[in-house]
């Protein structure tokens, strides 16, 4: 089997994921990859060849996926993370040529035409498809709550699809639940930097929902994917070579909250109550 052989099985087997868990061409994910799991059944074979060129099958398959998914969520819209951590030490962000801090698919996937971007430069989502303007507005300077894209994620009945990784492994919508629901481990740090807006970089603070860096407890966000599963309401499978779930953000809103309203820190390892005093 050559290698367009084997790329054509791995398109055919993501879409045969995708119908497998119900999705429709209209729906609009945000999406959660990794792209070498996606791949690994088929690795073998595509780097088989000693003189390979790692750079350009990656390449390639990144081109595969995002094809695929294109194809598949026609009439919707893809939402994929754009993250950039690298924002607490350089202090600039364009959101046209700034990387992410992501993987290799989310860097791939933001160099891509018809692609918008939202402007906080630490917790930016990147977006194509039919409603991409709709889920950057608004975007004001607090990471998460209800000026941040996340808080579109509802109205527009976003469903959280993972690809090669799990799930509570990319949650990090988790963080908005917290925001709306307030929790005493985190904290709004102010981060001022130069910002690319209207051809030009403008000074101007953005605000990251960081924990406490002193605190013994440490984050838990893998219980979500157990309160889902619990209630039934996550979908998984690994049927066609790879792993993949799909979620709605309505669900793990409500599960998540529901702990949240009982245990500020539930998703903490440990309750944690910070005591902050002049």
């Amino acid at each position: 089997m050559n290698n367009s052989e084997i790329y054509k099985e791995i398109s055919r087997n993501i879409v045969f994921s995708l119908k497998n868990l119900k999705l429709k061409n209209s729906d609009n994910i945000y999406l959660g990859i990794n792209l070498g799991a996606i791949i690994e059944k088929n690795s073998k074979q595509l780097f088989s060849n000693e003189n390979v060129d790692l750079k350009k099958i990656r390449t390639d398959c990144a081109k595969l996926v995002f094809k695929t998914l294109s194809e598949y969520f026609l009439n919707g819209t893809i939402i994929v993370p754009s993250f950039n951590f690298d924002y607490f030490k350089s202090k600039k962000f364009n959101r046209r040529t700034t990387a992410t801090s992501l993987g290799y698919f989310e860097n791939f996937f933001i160099k891509q035409k018809n692609i918008v971007r939202s402007e906080h430069p630490i917790f930016s989502i990147s977006v194509i498809g039919k409603n991409k303007n709709k889920f950057i507005t608004t975007c004001g300077p607090f990471s998460f709550g209800i000026n941040s894209p996340f808080n579109n994620f509802l109205k527009y009945k976003v469903k959280f699809l993972n690809l090669g990784i799990k799930f509570k492994d990319t949650c990090t919508y988790l963080h908005h639940v917290e925001h709306l629901n307030g929790v005493n481990h985190r904290y709004y740090k102010p981060v001022r930097g130069k910002i690319f807006k209207n051809n030009k970089y403008i000074n101007k603070t953005y605000y990251s929902f960081v924990r406490f860096n002193f605190l013994k407890s440490k984050k838990a966000e893998y219980k979500i994917e157990k309160n889902l599963k619990d209630k039934k309401l996550i979908s998984e499978q690994s049927k066609y070579g790879f792993y993949t779930s799909v979620v709605k953000a309505v669900d793990v809103y409500n599960c998540a909250s529901e702990n949240l309203i009982e245990n500020p820190s539930y998703f903490m390892t440990s309750k944690t109550i910070v005591k902050v005093e002049r």
